[in-house]
């Protein structure tokens, strides 16, 4: 019997999950969107922004999308089963070509990329695929809570973090006057050339919250909500409770109105555990509201961008390089604009994302780069896969 191996369909899409895909391409946009923090921040709105980005940004969407990651994973590894194929060498191939994909996004658009994060932890997911919830739930909490606290610890208190480069560069970066001094700047400060100083804690935290996107798959959590209505209700009192408490603590250190040292070596453990539990608490939430009418007609244009959330992400790099930084002669606005003009213009370019991903979906199931990716991960030798 030969077993067609394609891409999802429309019908089989799970919406909420689409739609948190969406919510958290915003807040990786507000996360990630590069402004000058030496300009004063002098008008109210600005310190206002400033503290709520750590109290309800800050590392939250990039976890968020890290766990959706994790879910995305499970739901190809039953798909892959009931169809009776080869997972392990399918999505090796995947992750390989994912690699390549944040290599090219690496180097020539912009160094902060996560998806050769995604394809490193992706190999990974695969060694712990069959493990039960439990050690599942085990893992997690070693990887999220422990072991990222453990670096974090090391990388500040300790001084383990050092650069083979100057600095300075970091600061020269965005007002880098041709594209050619911006690719050999990103060259030097990007986190996989210095690998040994910068990679570790991102690789630890990222494949913690894949392996508790791969828990939620696991219990059904998107697919059962309504079965697991303690687990939703405990995230979101511990997630705006416990979370929100770490979440200012940790904008407490960024400020450096508390500083880590050795009797403080227990906060960071806190902190983190803190960040994890807010972002399950923001996707408690969605499931509390999603099958509701007025959360679909108010929040359904998430959902166009999380459908093509891979193009999408790309494009908000484009974003930065043609609006942002200097490098391109066009706009340069890194300098001339203020937190909150700033987060007013990726808002702006987000709802213009949203508008370009529904038209686009109007005539094709995905976005273009998904499209290429899947293409070539499905395709070839994976076309047709015959059962035993």
């Amino acid at each position: 019997m030969v077993q067609d191996f394609n891409p999802i369909s429309d019908t089989s899409r799970i919406e909420i999950v689409d739609i948190l895909r969406g919510f958290a391409l915003l807040g990786v946009l507000l996360a990630n969107v590069p402004f000058d923090h030496t300009m004063m921040e002098d008008s109210h709105l600005d310190v206002l922004l400033s503290s709520g980005f750590d109290l309800f940004i800050n590392r939250k969407f990039i976890t968020l999308f890290s766990m959706l990651f994790g879910f995305g994973f499970h739901i190809q590894m039953i798909r892959a089963q009931n169809r009776g194929v080869d997972f392990t060498g399918y999505f090796l191939k995947r992750m390989g070509l994912l690699f390549l994909i944040g290599t090219i996004h690496c180097f020539f658009l912009w160094h902060g990329d996560i998806l050769m994060s995604y394809a490193f932890g992706g190999v990974f997911l695969l060694v712990v695929k069959s493990w039960s919830v439990r050690k599942l739930t085990q893992l997690a909490i070693f990887f999220c809570v422990f072991l990222t606290g453990m670096l974090f610890i090391g990388n500040t208190v300790l001084g383990w973090q050092t650069h083979n480069y100057d600095v300075d560069l970091i600061r020269q970066f965005p007002l880098a006057e041709s594209y050619v001094e911006y690719i050999s700047i990103n060259f030097q400060i990007a986190p996989w050339i210095n690998f040994i100083q910068d990679m570790p804690v991102t690789l630890v935290f990222t494949f913690g919250n894949m392996v508790v996107g791969l828990v939620l798959g696991k219990l059904g959590f998107f697919l059962k909500p309504g079965k697991l209505k303690w687990l939703t209700n405990g995230f979101i009192i511990l997630g705006f409770s416990v979370g929100l408490l770490s979440s200012y603590l940790f904008h407490l250190v960024n400020t450096e109105r508390l500083q880590l040292d050795v009797s403080l070596v227990w906060l960071p453990f806190l902190v983190i555990a803190g960040m994890l539990l807010q972002t399950l608490g923001y996707v408690a939430v969605f499931i509390k509201l999603g099958h509701t009418p007025l959360f679909k007609k108010l929040f359904s244009w998430f959902k166009y961008v999380g459908r093509t959330a891979l193009s999408n992400y790309i494009l908000q790099s484009v974003f930065y390089l043609l609006a942002i930084f200097h490098a391109i002669d066009s706009y340069g606005l890194y300098g001339k604009i203020a937190r909150a003009e700033t987060y007013l213009l990726a808002g702006l370019f987000f709802a213009l994302q949203s508008f370009l991903s529904d038209i686009w979906l109007r005539k094709h199931h995905q976005g273009p780069i998904e499209y290429l990716w899947k293409k070539m991960s499905y395709g070839g030798w994976f076309k047709q896969i015959r059962n035993a």
